[in-house]
């Protein structure tokens, strides 16, 4: 489980947060933690190797899934999810963002939608602290 675990296979908050990027990335692409690439042969395809090099270069709408709808939709808040998702993947741990940063990069993901879909408003919304 590259950096998913430290040396010893023990679990950590740091692999917890790992693990909870490999989720993001699995919801902004819509794509499986791994899954077949169709354009590559079929050949078996992480989450991680296949997002991150795109939202590194800035180039996120060349793997979000299209029901995510097209760009400008809400790429401000995607963006901050995505590289949310990008730091929390990190390979090394100690890089890893902690679960409150993370929190508080989602709510700010939140409150730029604002209440503009109706369905969940960031006022309403305390994810509290979790370390």
């Amino acid at each position: 489980m590259t950096g998913s675990t430290n040396g010893l296979h023990h679990l950590t908050v740091k692999s917890d947060v790992y693990g909870l990027g490999v989720v993001m990335l699995e919801v902004l692409t819509g794509k499986r933690a791994i899954f077949k690439d169709v354009e590559g042969g079929g050949s078996p395809v992480s989450v991680v190797d296949f997002a991150v090099p795109s939202i590194v270069k800035g180039e996120i709408g060349r793997v979000l899934d299209e029901r995510v709808g097209p760009p400008p939709a809400e790429v401000a808040e995607a963006v901050e999810v995505a590289y949310t998702a990008v730091h929390c993947v990190s390979l090394e741990g100690k890089e890893r963002p902690t679960m409150t940063d993370i929190v508080s990069n989602l709510e700010s993901a939140l409150a730029m939608c604002g209440d503009s879909h109706g369905s969940i408003s960031s006022a309403s919304i305390s994810l509290g602290s979790y370390d």
